[in-house]
């Protein structure tokens, strides 16, 4: 297989997912929502990491439509992690507060969603994507062009992962931007890493599976530093928090105290411990 061959067949599959899932997102299903959001974050990742195969003018062409989708489909599912975190909440306080407000909210994100889902917009950007990966133009040949795809990948990831640790080491002092920055990277070399793992050499095995595991648990304790951030954005959509209930409001999406700085801490020690692997 080559690199061309592995991207399509890649981005296949996450054109398969978006397929999959949409009647359920169209009905408000959260996590159908979910795994659309993961589809189009992993055909991205994936034609940045073969972007050497790939011809920049003809990414051109459905990047705009692809984060026109991904900003339809982020602002739903931040609604939906920012619900579920209040309705799971053992203070009922903030919830009543919210009262009518996060329902209409909700509703009316998710209505847009559907529209989004059924429109004109949303099919000629499928049919356009399925054409490009079927048909498009191979790219010029480079010093690379012969390469086979398990050293090129070896290669890549290398350089993925030394970009992570270096950008990764004044960690504690990042700002909330930063720290997403950060998660993004993280997360973009945890799903290609889990793409073509059978590709890579079987001795190396081992620390593969380590660096997955540290990647998922950075992508999982920065993702509550992130939900912590947009939940303090949208729950203020709905209600200001009154000078009575603001600390009880405050508990329900802590960034910047205790629990925030113990989660960077935590984060903090598995980026160190990262660095020292060598897993390419």
């Amino acid at each position: 297989m080559t690199c061309q061959e592995a991207f399509r067949a890649i981005a296949r599959g996450c054109l398969d997912d978006l397929a999959a899932n949409q009647q359920a997102t169209c009905e408000g299903d959260p996590e159908a929502l979910h795994q659309m959001r993961i589809a189009l974050t992993r055909l991205r990742t994936a034609r940045s990491f073969f972007s050497s195969f790939i011809p920049s003018s003809e990414w051109s062409n459905v990047k705009g439509e692809l984060k026109w989708l991904n900003k339809h489909l982020s602002r739903a599912r931040d609604l939906d992690v920012t619900i579920a975190r209040l309705l799971s909440a053992d203070d009922k306080s903030p919830k009543q507060s919210l009262g009518r407000a996060w329902r209409k909210t909700w509703s009316t994100s998710h209505r847009k969603l559907s529209l989004t889902l059924r429109s004109k917009r949303y099919r000629m950007l499928l049919r356009d994507m399925s054409i490009w990966i079927e048909n498009g133009k191979k790219s010029s040949a480079t010093p690379q062009s012969s390469t086979s795809l398990a050293t090129y990948s070896a290669r890549r990831l290398d350089r993925w992962h030394k970009k992570l640790i270096k950008k990764s080491r004044a960690f504690e002092n990042m700002n909330s931007s930063q720290r997403h920055r950060l998660r993004i990277k993280a997360k973009r070399l945890r799903y290609i890493l889990e793409t073509i793992e059978s590709l890579l050499p079987s001795q190396s095995l081992g620390k593969i599976q380590e660096l997955l595991k540290s990647l998922r648990k950075i992508q999982k304790l920065l993702g509550h530093l992130n939900d912590a951030e947009q939940g303090h954005a949208i729950a203020a959509t709905f209600v200001k928090p009154t000078h009575d209930n603001g600390k009880r409001w405050r508990s329900l999406f802590p960034a910047g105290q205790k629990s925030s700085k113990r989660t960077i801490k935590a984060a903090a020690l598995i980026l160190r411990q990262m660095a020292e692997l060598k897993p390419f």
